[in-house]
């Protein structure tokens, strides 16, 4: 009877315990839900402030703005924002009149600003447009008479002091003076300007009727006073619903579930490490085995008998010196964690490599009882990665040598001119010694100092190719201006004998890096646009090379006009062994190579995209590839 009247009684008060438990949960959802539902607005409110500034500063400032794609995305953006705010459910349970009217006075006045913002974005693009006519025609040539006038509208959005109205009155009267064609079709686009630019005053005029940061700021006072009383009201339901499930939960669980739930998280726990894939291993205070999980036999070979009180180190394979193992004990027996990896023999004797944290235990005095160990099998890994490093070294020599090929030819290609001139210089001086022709001493010395300075060049070529092939793997400070020029003079013998001409834009930047890397990177990539450029056949082959800072990083810029690389192939190109040259000129793993110096060796990024662009109006469409590296 009695244990059927307990068993009732805590039926009841798990019943009573569960409706705390869901008042509770409700109470908290729902201050959670207005907590929320504040700062999502208030957050919302605070970025549509932030757009309304940079619209403020783009209307501003907008004939000098020229990418409105940006503003047109914050445009979107802030009504997204506002959308936000217009679905919110809490907002549109409010029937507060005052509220209400804010908030349709907000609204008009967003509205009204985004419209003054297209608007004001038409008129700048019919005045540009008129504006660049109206330089072409003065360089065309119109009538002295205009020069006036021209001076006039190419200042009239930076002199506020002009009266444009009176200005344009003033030109109507006087327009059909002229009946030259460019005079004519100046004054129709100085019209233009001027009826824009009137436009452009009437939505300035327009825009300063509406105050969208103020309507934004009383809009969030009078919500923000709406919130924090109904916030408040929550949180205080919550705390005395939440003191009372305490109360109740010390009173009903604290003794009856304390031993089941110690006990039942001790079972997990040992469950857990008995099927981890971790190996775990429990030595004593002197490091002997007193505990090893499933995962250690299965890694070592060992079952768990047969190493009961033994010392680790029996895993030991000797190829770990006698200080690492020093410093292990030292760490672990001063109270502190230990990480880093074993290189251990198994039961067969073969190697495993092992990622290995050992954690000290103490007792209630704060002394070491016991040490835990967590180790994981990383042999795969670490054997792969050797193969890994194996391949990357075998591609790496194989470039160089690519490099080396392409150098050689370099060398043939500038030394067929200076020896030419050399073998001139001394024949004609030869012969006319042997014919007892009058040799002025004059010429003698101008010959001499022909073949002095051709062989200094030779000479100044040999250092160029010298430095590239220095082995060098150490990071030094050097101006990349200096490398460029250095990879320049490399190929530009080839580069000059195809016309191809470089539009250079380069800052003088120093960077601490690898630098022979970096000419390698920079000769391929020159090499292949070179290439690209070869196979078009166009008249106009251009190369353009920008170099510059940008934050902390160095941005290199190499792009030709040679119509850009198949998008269906352009994600492929950094693959080892992708070439879309015959096997002749090239093995693929030039760009591969790039890619793996400036990602792995020099701790940078190489991009590549198609690019359309525009040079000396004329429209062209090229590969662009761009190298980011940290200047430090």
């Amino acid at each position: 009877m009695i244990k059927t009247l307990n068993k009732h009684k805590r039926i009841v008060n798990a019943i009573i315990l569960l409706l705390l438990l869901v008042t509770l949960a409700y109470f908290i959802n729902n201050a959670r839900i207005q907590n929320n539902n504040y700062f999502n607005i208030n957050n919302n409110i605070q970025k549509l402030m932030l757009f309304n500034k940079d619209f403020n500063l783009y209307l501003k400032n907008s004939f000098k703005y020229n990418n409105f794609d940006i503003i047109q995305e914050k445009i979107e953006l802030s009504k997204i924002e506002f959308r936000q705010i217009e679905n919110n459910p809490i907002l549109l349970s409010i029937e507060d009149e005052l509220f209400q009217n804010e908030y349709m006075q907000l609204h008009n006045d967003i509205l009204n600003k985004y419209k003054i913002i297209q608007r004001t974005k038409s008129y700048r693009a019919v005045l540009n447009k008129s504006y660049v006519i109206v330089q072409k025609l003065k360089n065309d040539g119109i009538s002295k008479e205009l020069n006036e006038l021209y001076s006039l509208i190419m200042t009239i959005d930076k002199n506020p002091e002009i009266n444009i109205q009176k200005e344009f009155n003033n030109f109507k009267e006087n327009k059909n003076l002229y009946t030259n064609k460019n005079d004519v079709y100046f004054l129709k686009h100085a019209e233009i300007i001027f009826s824009y630019h009137l436009k452009l005053q009437s939505l300035d005029d327009s825009l300063k009727s509406i105050s969208v940061e103020n309507q934004l700021k009383t809009f969030n006072t009078i919500y923000s006073n709406y919130s924090y009383s109904i916030i408040q009201r929550a949180y205080l339901s919550v705390v005395v619903l939440f003191i009372l499930l305490i109360l109740s939960i010390i009173f009903y669980l604290f003794y009856d579930y304390k031993l089941t739930l110690s006990q039942r998280d001790l079972t997990r726990f040992r469950k857990t490490v008995e099927d981890s894939d971790n190996i775990v291993i429990i030595t004593d205070i002197n490091t002997n085995i007193k505990y090893v999980n499933g995962s250690f036999t299965k890694t070592t070979g060992y079952k768990a008998f047969e190493v009961m009180g033994k010392n680790p180190k029996f895993l030991n394979s000797g190829r770990q010196s006698k200080e690492f193992y020093a410093e292990l004990k030292k760490t672990i027996y001063s109270g502190k964690k230990w990480s880093g990896q074993f290189i251990n023999t198994n039961k067969d004797g073969k190697l495993s490599y092992e990622s290995a944290t050992i954690t000290p235990v103490f007792d209630d005095d704060n002394n070491i009882i016991e040490f835990i160990a967590i180790k994981s099998d990383i042999t795969n890994e670490t054997l792969g990665q050797e193969q890994l490093h194996k391949k990357e070294k075998l591609l790496l020599q194989q470039s160089k040598m690519a490099a080396m090929g392409e150098m050689i030819q370099n060398i043939a290609h500038q030394w067929r001119q200076p020896l030419s001139i050399i073998s001139t210089a001394s024949t004609g001086l030869l012969v006319k010694k042997e014919l007892g022709l009058p040799t002025p001493k004059e010429e003698v010395l101008e010959t001499l100092n022909t073949i002095n300075d051709t062989t200094q060049y030779l000479s100044d070529t040999i250092n160029a190719f010298r430095d590239f092939f220095q082995q060098n793997k150490d990071k030094v400070n050097f101006k990349v201006k200096d490398i460029y020029q250095k990879t320049l003079n490399i190929v530009q013998v080839k580069f000059k004998s195809i016309d191809i001409e470089i539009i250079e834009n380069i800052e003088d930047i120093s960077i601490t890096n690898l630098d022979n890397e970096l000419i390698q990177v920079l000769m391929n990539i020159l090499n292949n646009a070179k290439d690209a450029l070869e196979i078009k056949r166009s008249n106009q082959k251009f190369i353009f090379v920008d170099i510059y800072k940008e934050n902390e990083s160095l941005i290199i810029k190499i792009k030709d006009n040679a119509g850009g690389i198949d998008e269906q192939i352009i994600s492929k190109i950094f693959d080892p062994y992708f070439t879309t040259k015959h096997q002749s000129q090239g093995t693929g793993i030039g760009l591969y190579m790039c890619q793996e110096i400036i990602n792995n060796h020099m701790e940078g990024k190489l991009f590549v995209k198609n690019q359309s662009f525009k040079y000396e109006n004329i429209e062209y469409k090229g590969a662009e590839f761009k190298i980011v590296l940290p200047l430090q």
